[in-house]
């Protein structure tokens, strides 16, 4: 059964040079590694997509790193690769989901990274019963198990959500 992991990037400084280039604080760096642990440990991805800007790239790659060591990765090169999508930046739910229609249909776990409110927004989109999560905060995650990577959106089962506060 695949599993689909929406996050939303760790805490990140209030202010950068720009928007996009805005780093993750030292709380949000923690967040990352534990939340990489967790994801790694229990479900494993396969496919790492993040938006583009400088804090989910970081919180993602900690994902990646995380992952790759659990399956005794981390140096190879051949490990887990995060990809960048410009597209997750200041798109809408119409990226995500053309972000989630980009898996493969081999894949057994995916993970997608990006920003407030368009990630709640997805789950939602996703899961109607459920609606838009009140509260997505930093570190956040929405975890769908699946029947088949062929479900259709508004269809999805209710996600398990978490929040990793950097312990």
């Amino acid at each position: 059964m695949p599993v689909l992991i929406l996050a939303r990037h760790a805490k990140a400084e209030a202010e950068g040079p720009t928007d996009f280039e805005r780093s993750l604080n030292a709380n949000g760096l923690a967040q990352a590694v534990e939340a990489g642990g967790e994801i790694a440990e229990r479900w494993s991805p396969d496919v790492a997509i993040a938006s583009a800007a400088r804090r989910t790239v970081q919180t993602g790659q900690a994902v990646v790193e995380a992952v790759n060591r659990h399956n005794g990765e981390p140096e190879s090169g051949e490990g887990l690769q995060l990809r960048q999508d410009k597209a997750l930046y200041q798109g809408g739910v119409e990226d995500w989901i053309d972000a989630i229609n980009s898996i493969p249909s081999d894949s057994q776990c995916a993970y997608i990274v990006g920003h407030q409110p368009t990630v709640s927004e997805v789950v939602g989109h996703l899961s109607p019963s459920v609606g838009v999560p009140d509260s997505f905060r930093p570190s956040s995650i929405a975890v769908f198990v699946l029947d088949s990577w062929d479900v259709e959106p508004g269809d999805y089962p209710a996600p398990e959500l978490r929040v990793f506060l950097g312990a």
